[in-house]
């Protein structure tokens, strides 16, 4: 890598076809040293670094504001390890507890509620009381995280920057694990 990928870059915010030919090789070199710790399959890599490369294409590049090639692939390894990372938390999403049902109503076959049934409704019965108790603000961000947004989305959705968001959503969602602690649902 060398100083002419800065003048590369600058030409693809140009909008010159051939600048973003030239970036791709170093842009994929970059993006896989970065995913290396992630240990995906060869296809969700490929499919990881095209995503990125679309969004920096799609405007992502003109958020580069550094002047040295080393800023530079930090800021291509950070698109990729949060593209990376969107991935697995979408992957290992939560599944919603009426799925989950019928999932265990199907391979049970008919039974009667158990004692896990009605522990289960108890601590779902004091979830929904603890989200009924948030301030209106608190309860928007915990019901769009719970309907799968990423907080991108919810940042953009509401008007406040995504660290803030994702600080906000953090907190919250830690403050209700310890109350369903403290209850003796987790």
């Amino acid at each position: 890598m060398s100083a002419d990928l800065l003048e590369v870059v600058r030409r693809c915010r140009g909008g010159e076809p051939d600048a973003w030919r030239a970036l791709l090789p170093t842009f994929q070199e970059i993006g896989r040293r970065a995913l290396r710790s992630f240990r995906l399959s060869a296809a969700d890599l490929d499919d990881l670094l095209a995503d990125a490369l679309t969004s920096l294409y799609a405007g992502g590049l003109s958020q580069f504001r550094g002047g040295t090639t080393a800023e530079l692939v930090a800021f291509l390894r950070t698109v990729v390890r949060n593209r990376a990372l969107d991935f697995v938390k979408e992957r290992n999403r939560w599944v919603p507890s009426d799925a989950l049902d019928q999932m265990d109503a199907a391979e049970a076959g008919p039974r009667g509620p158990g004692p896990a049934d009605v522990v289960d409704d108890v601590c779902l019965a004091f979830l929904r009381q603890e989200v009924a108790g948030l301030a209106r603000w608190e309860r928007e961000l915990y019901l769009m995280k719970a309907r799968g947004l990423k907080e991108r989305e919810i940042a953009e959705q509401t008007g406040r920057p995504a660290g803030t968001v994702a600080s906000q959503i953090a907190r919250l969602l830690e403050r209700l694990r310890t109350r369903l602690r403290e209850r003796g649902c987790l």
